[in-house]
């Protein structure tokens, strides 16, 4: 068998380069049908099925091959074939299942992500509502911190008579956006499913509330004020619109509402406060010291003598005659320790006429409180020490805490990359909102400038340290800092060639970056940044567009945690396989690793001359070349490839210039002792004379 399997393979050979690929294919088929288990003949046979346009043959074959790796572990080699069979039947949704389920097991939880992506949008097109939620499923718990997957499960649960795990879901997400204070996608989140629970108060209230923290109270007390119309004693919306009404300055409105729950409970000291700060900030400084005077000692029992020396202090500087202030400070201070203070106080009262004279001040009259709480024992009597450090806690003011988080794109489109992180959606229909909100997900904090005279130095600018750092932002890929640079570069040194040259690089790199992300930039991000300038509750209705919405993950960031290495290596796979745009794809994720930015870059440009591109060919070589991390071995390669790009693109001058410049390196380097002598036959250059100085061949290599 081995004997007659060598001289199929020896006949197969001979056939391929005669180009007899028919006769080629006859011989494979045997070879497999002698050796099943040899995947190499088998992977080459489907290869040449390919080539004559027999795809199910291919097809078949492949699949074979595939099957083989992925039972063996060979995830790479397999996730490679599942591609290339990918190509062949688009149609066949099975493959989205397997190649996710191989990139989930080599670490590419991006990539894996992207593919069950696809058999989602699949499923939702085909009202295959079950296997959709099991594959949204299955990304919630693959990738937890997804928080568009999350919402769109979230969304597909409430569309399809599961609201109580959609709404479960929503919450979930509402609190991790509330943690993290961005009330940005929140509001979009509220905007995407107050539709879909029309009646649901508490959606309406959080509504509110994430107006509250974005400083739009407006907005906020006019939804509560709808809701207060059906619930009119509801004290968790009066304890809200108090707020919103106090924050408005709307000081009669607030006070009536607080009022109006003291009725209710009398004894609630958050509201009783509330509506003491409320009287002070609306000047009613009578009314503050009447309530504060009934409610001292119920304050001091909670632990709020703070909060009632605060107001006090307040009243002491708005009531400067009145007594009775100055009498209950005066006790204030005393239970608190603060000598000082109560000598301030009566210094101040030395020069005030005869005032009256309050049979029982505030302090005997807690302190009377506190021992009524006593009971007289040893063990109690020895901590008497421990009196003069009695602290008070402060109990916050009890409101609504509504956790209130935000999301997702309404619906499935490419994107990708926060996650944060940096998450987006996507969301229809509009926010009728009298007042624009500031939508901006990035906090800066501008400090106020103080009045300064002082006189900004003049910088000392170093061009060649500038112009390093602009080369290290172009090597990294943040060509927006690149470009900043060298404009700053040009402001101070406008003759710089080095820098102008680095700006065109810098530009070509930016128009090809633009033409990626063509297919992202025809749809919204998930968590689009606008938010939209009008609001209108009875106006949210659902959008029957969004039901068609394209779902997106958080592609981009889940792939900067992934394994750079199995990018790399499946970019290898994929470039042998042919698969010219998806290596290209995977170089790009793997060259995040330094280490290995300077192969991807030459990996890359070879990918693009493979496809006839000489142009981004070219712009990969030289990015490489311009590298610090390229040493002088793999330099010399890859000036003798530039020159290969250059023969390839018929640019007969540039290439005798890259070879020559070998030459100069290594005269003994490969053939390009050949290449030299036949181009400068191809160009009409004597082979004695050499015309052209090699400074000035190095400077007229093309470089993008």
């Amino acid at each position: 068998m081995a004997t007659n399997k060598d001289k199929l393979l020896e006949s197969a050979q001979k056939n391929l380069k005669k180009k007899q690929v028919a006769k080629a294919i006859k011989d494979y088929a045997k070879i497999v049908e002698l050796d099943p288990a040899d995947v190499r003949s088998r992977q080459k046979l489907a290869e040449l099925y390919v080539r004559t346009n027999k795809n199910a043959d291919a097809y078949e074959q492949y699949e074979s091959v595939a099957k083989f790796f992925s039972s063996n572990g060979f995830y790479l080699k397999a996730i490679a074939i599942y591609k290339q069979m990918q190509r062949l039947d688009p149609d066949q949704i099975a493959l989205f299942n397997r190649l996710a389920e191989l990139n989930e097991k080599q670490g590419l939880v991006g990539n894996a992500m992207a593919e069950y992506r696809n058999l989602v949008d699949y499923y939702g097109r085909n009202g295959m509502i079950a296997d959709e939620i099991k594959t949204l499923e299955k990304m919630r718990d693959l990738d937890l911190n997804n928080l568009n997957v999350r919402v769109k499960l979230a969304e597909v649960f409430a569309r399809n008579e599961r609201e109580d795990e959609g709404y479960a879901e929503l919450e979930s997400v509402l609190e991790i956006l509330g943690d993290k204070g961005d009330f940005d996608k929140i509001l979009k989140l509220y905007k995407m499913f107050l539709p879909l629970y029309p009646n649901d108060k508490k959606l309406q209230m959080g509504l509110s509330l994430a107006f509250y923290e974005k400083g739009d109270f407006s907005r906020g007390v006019t939804i509560l004020e709808k809701l207060l119309k059906d619930k009119p004693a509801d004290p968790d919306l009066l304890r809200l619109l108090g707020r919103g009404y106090s924050d408005l300055k709307n000081w009669t409105k607030s006070c009536g509402v607080y009022q109006q729950l003291l009725v209710m409970d009398p004894t609630d000291l958050d509201i009783r406060e509330s509506l003491i700060k409320c009287q002070i900030d609306s000047t009613q400084y009578d009314l503050a010291l009447t309530e504060l005077e009934e409610w001292k000692d119920a304050f001091f029992k909670a632990d709020r003598l703070d909060h009632l020396k605060e107001y006090y202090e307040i009243l002491k500087v708005q009531l400067v005659d009145n007594s009775v202030v100055y009498q209950t400070l005066d006790s204030i201070y005393e239970l608190t320790g603060e000598g000082d203070k109560l000598l301030d106080i009566i210094s101040e009262q030395e020069d005030q006429p005869d005032e009256i004279i309050i049979d029982e001040t505030l302090s005997d009259s807690l302190l009377g409180l506190a021992e009524d709480d006593i009971e007289v024992s040893d063990a109690e009597l020895e901590l008497t020490d421990e009196v003069d450090d009695l602290t008070f806690d402060i109990v916050e003011e009890d409101t609504v805490d509504l956790q209130l988080e935000s999301s997702l794109d309404g619906g499935f489109t490419e994107e990708s990359a926060d996650a944060d992180a940096i998450i987006e959606l996507d969301i229809n229909g509009s926010l009728v909102l009298d007042q624009e909100i500031r939508n901006d997900l990035d906090f800066s904090f501008d400090l106020e400038e103080e009045d300064s005279q002082e006189v900004v130095p003049e910088v000392a600018h170093n061009l060649q340290a500038d112009l390093e750092e602009a080369e290290f932002y172009i090597q990294q890929g943040l060509y927006a800092e690149a470009k900043k640079l060298c404009n700053d570069i040009l402001a101070y040194d406008p003759d710089s060639a080095e820098c102008r040259q680095k700006l065109e690089e810098i530009e070509a790199l930016l128009s090809r970056e633009k033409e990626q992300s063509v297919v992202v930039m025809k749809t919204s991000s998930p968590f689009d940044d606008s938010v939209d300038s009008d609001f209108d509750l009875d106006s949210l209705r659902p959008d029957e567009a969004a039901e068609k919405k394209i779902f997106k993950t958080d592609v981009d960031e889940q792939i900067a945690a992934d394994d750079m290495e199995s990018h790399y290596n499946l970019g290898i796979a994929y470039r042998e396989m042919g698969l010219l745009d998806d290596a290209i794809s995977e170089f790009e994720k793997a060259e995040k690793e330094p280490s290995r930015y300077v192969d991807c870059q030459i990996l890359k440009g070879l990918s693009f001359s493979d496809k006839t591109d000489y142009e981004n060919a070219e712009l990969m070589f030289t990015q490489a070349l311009n590298s610090s991390l390229l040493e002088d071995i793999p330099r010399l390669n890859l000036g003798y490839e530039l020159g290969l790009l250059y023969e390839r693109a018929e640019r007969s001058s540039d290439a005798l210039i890259s070879y020559q410049d070998v030459f100069s390196q290594d005269n003994n380097y490969r053939d390009v002792r050949e290449k030299i002598s036949v181009l400068k036959n191809t160009l009409g250059i004597d082979e004695d004379n050499s015309s052209i100085p090699l400074e000035e061949k190095k400077e007229r290599i093309s470089f993008l």
